[in-house]
């Protein structure tokens, strides 16, 4: 084990700057997986005839702040420490929509090497992809039809790996009307 530790300090040291052991990955590394992690999301989507989800900044300014306040709170909830449902944090940061959906996922130990932590989100995404009905709140905003982008949050830390996706949709060119579609998180998901 010390010996695969030592080998992947040296490969790193040889493949440009090391990564950090702790604290969260370089914003280039969190940009790649968000995109992973949408193409993922419509791979599924893909898979029942529907729309590819496109991102969304204010959505994942949204996502990554709550993301963020889990990590910092340690407890994986939909209502932020400021006491805001996710549309009114979506809203607080200017957003505006009709629909409007948050996935939550948790995973500790904390991993930041940019392979494993995609290896833990395409685990959190398989397991609400694995959910069966009544229980199946996180697979029903992946593949539903109201949504047409999409958000991603990843915080990591020492309590973990906190995951948002937050999904947003228009029912008109201009939102009118506010219907608001949330999922209870799920029990810590450990991988």
């Amino acid at each position: 084990m010390l010996l695969a530790a030592l080998l992947a300090c040296f490969l790193a040291a040889a493949n440009g700057p090391p990564l950090p052991t702790e604290g969260p990955p370089p914003t280039a590394e969190l940009s790649q997986l968000r995109h992973q992690l949408i193409a993922r999301i419509n791979e599924h989507r893909a898979q029942y005839g529907l729309g590819r989800l496109k991102p969304d900044n204010t959505a994942e300014r949204a996502a990554q702040f709550q993301a963020e306040d889990m990590l910092r709170t340690g407890q994986m909830q939909h209502v932020d420490a400021r006491g805001r449902t996710p549309f009114e944090r979506f809203e607080s940061f200017g957003g505006k929509a009709d629909y409007y959906g948050e996935n939550l996922g948790f995973h500790t130990p904390a991993v930041v090497d940019p392979e494993l932590l995609w290896h833990v989100l395409a685990t959190l995404d398989a397991q609400m992809m694995a959910e069966v009905a009544p229980e199946d709140g996180h697979r029903r905003n992946i593949l539903s039809r109201n949504f047409s982008a999409v958000g991603i949050g990843i915080a990591v830390g020492a309590r973990g790996v906190f995951m948002s996706e937050d999904f947003v949709g228009y029912q008109y060119e201009k939102p009118h009307a506010v219907k608001v579609q949330a999922t209870a998180p799920p029990s810590s998901s450990k991988i």
